[in-house]
């Protein structure tokens, strides 16, 4: 009976010759919530629906009746007045939460006390309070309320639910939307007394309701929203269109966070809000530029095609093969550079050379193995898997060449973040979940190829392009990449800069990625060493001061 108290029917006695029916009150089962370790991101509250006879009014004291309930539940008079104008014997007053019914409650006694209500045939009626739905020719209308406490916080990931279509969109809501979802309203059936209660005998039925299930996920929320304020103040910064960052456990593949600088509150969407909803994350594919060279490297590495201590030709810079119509170039001039440096310094020129040496069998299976053009498994509806060129189009010197560094293919944020865990895991690849879920592994690389990759992504951090990523008492390693954005098949003065990378201690191993997309901010910032990577040095530094690492 306790658990039933949400089945309370507030009304006055019928008079003696009252017909006692069968009733049936179904109770609306409510979706489950959406919460971290220590917060709920998403919940749902039951809504009270509050029906009164406007005829049971008394006409003199109609005014006092609307003051107080106005006064009550907040709801305008002249709605109030317009409601109680109907002829219906049952107007639905207003929906409420628990703490309103509670005062509504109190606020019938007042009511009754000053003989609000008229008295027909013995009986005076009130309001009814009700937690319950009607059946209406087998329809069922659900009575909770969506809230999300945090507003912006962890959007667009979280996603929204869509009361009027019953259903989660977007995010998590959306991806775990049969384990949220109510499963199954309540029930309660009997002979009802002449006060309109239910009489439990052998004769009445009763389900109890099914509600969805709680998600909880992995994202720590105190990072989340530290790093949501960083990425708010890159993206004005550096005249970005957006501005992404997630933090990966590299062992467990789970994520800490993973934030946009575009957002929305989902409590109140507004016109502008619709681009916002978009996860570009894992919808937006793009070239990667330059953070694709560790993954051509590797595969070359695999294979037994490079020797990271080779030196080769830099041409200084500028070289034009004879299956190019125009130069190859390079930021950095050098007239030779070892196969490993030519990481450590970003260079095209030498990256094109070795690409060379791949059979387009071993690039295009290379790059399959570390889930470009494949679904990264994340838990995330809309994924975009992106393309890659085809084992025919590796046939030419041309498209080794581009893919070696990074254009000609298309890829996802998530794609890249899960192909450099590799490296930091000992070559194995964990599949990155936003929720705290069962995920999946499997070997891409040896292991000692994957440290040999972490060794030269070091190097990177001590001597070359990301040396704005080290930090005293943390292991940082990682790649930078610039790229040029195409408009209509023009590569403008647009940019995408990225670094991906990880920051390892003595007990904790994470992998970190950081993106900008359509940079406008002027010569030298748009590089990725002027702009992900302090942002990554600072996203590392807010981790130490959360105690993640440094321990």
């Amino acid at each position: 009976m306790a658990l039933f108290g949400a089945f309370l029917f507030f009304s006055v006695s019928r008079p003696k010759n009252y017909f006692n029916p069968k009733i049936t009150k179904i109770e609306s089962a409510v979706r489950g919530n959406i919460k971290t370790k220590n917060f709920t991101l998403a919940k749902s509250e039951k809504v009270y629906s509050v029906y009164i006879n406007p005829a049971y009014i008394s006409s003199d004291k109609k005014r006092m009746f609307v003051d107080l309930f106005s006064i009550y539940t907040g709801i305008d008079k002249r709605t109030l007045y317009r409601k109680l104008r109907s002829h219906k014997k049952r107007v639905l007053l207003a929906k409420v939460d628990l703490k309103t019914k509670q005062q509504l409650v109190y606020l019938r006694r007042i009511l009754d006390h000053y003989r609000v209500f008229n008295s027909f045939n013995g009986v005076r009626r009130a309001y009814d309070i009700e937690s319950v739905i009607y059946v209406s020719k087998d329809k069922v209308e659900g009575l909770f309320k969506r809230i999300y406490p945090y507003g912006n916080t962890f959007e667009p990931f979280l996603g929204r639910y869509l009361k009027d279509q019953g259903r989660g969109d977007n995010g998590i809501e959306e991806y775990y939307d049969n384990i949220l979802k109510p499963q199954r309203n309540g029930k309660i059936a009997g002979y009802r007394d002449v006060s309109g209660n239910i009489i439990y005998d052998k004769n009445s039925v009763v389900v109890y309701p099914v509600n969805g299930k709680n998600i909880t996920l992995n994202i720590n929320l105190i990072l989340q929203k530290r790093i949501e304020k960083l990425l708010d103040e890159a993206k004005s910064l550096y005249q970005a269109k957006e501005v992404m960052a997630a933090v990966m456990d590299s062992r467990t593949g789970k994520i800490l966070a993973i934030v946009s600088s575009n957002r929305f509150d989902p409590n109140h969407i507004t016109k502008k809000d619709i681009p916002n909803m978009k996860i570009s994350a894992v919808r937006y594919l793009y070239e990667p530029g330059s953070v694709m060279k560790p993954i051509t490297f590797a595969i070359l590495l695999e294979h037994g095609k490079v020797n990271p201590y080779e030196v080769l030709n830099a041409y200084n810079g500028k070289w034009k093969p004879k299956w190019r119509k125009t130069y190859i170039r390079d930021d950095d001039p050098f007239q030779w550079l070892s196969a490993e440096n030519a990481l450590v310094y970003s260079s095209n020129i030498v990256m094109s050379q070795l690409a060379l040496r791949l059979t387009p069998s071993e690039f295009y299976n290379g790059l399959k193995s570390f889930g470009f053009s494949e679904y990264s498994g994340i838990d995330l509806p809309y994924e975009l898997k992106g393309v890659i060129r085809s084992m025919k189009e590796l046939q030419y010197p041309i498209y080794k060449s581009t893919t070696a560094y990074g254009y000609g293919i298309m890829v996802n944020f998530v794609q890249l973040l899960k192909a450099y865990n590799v490296f930091n895991n000992n070559g194995i690849e964990v599949t990155p979940k936003i929720a705290d879920v069962k995920t999946t592994y499997k070997r891409v690389l040896k292991a000692k190829t994957a440290n040999e990759m972490l060794r030269i992504l070091r190097k990177i951090v001590l001597k070359g392009t990301a040396k704005n990523a080290y930090i005293d008492g943390i292991f940082t390693a990682g790649k930078t990449g610039t790229a040029h954005v195409s408009v209509h098949n023009k590569y403008e003065k647009i940019y995408n800069s990225s670094f991906f990378g990880f920051a390892d201690d003595n007990t904790h191993k994470y992998t970190i990625g950081v993106t900008f997309l359509d940079i406008k901010a002027p010569f030298p910032n748009y590089f990725a060493s002027q702009s992900a990577v302090p942002l990554f040095k600072k996203i590392v530094i807010i981790m130490k001061d959360e105690k993640l690492i440094g321990d």
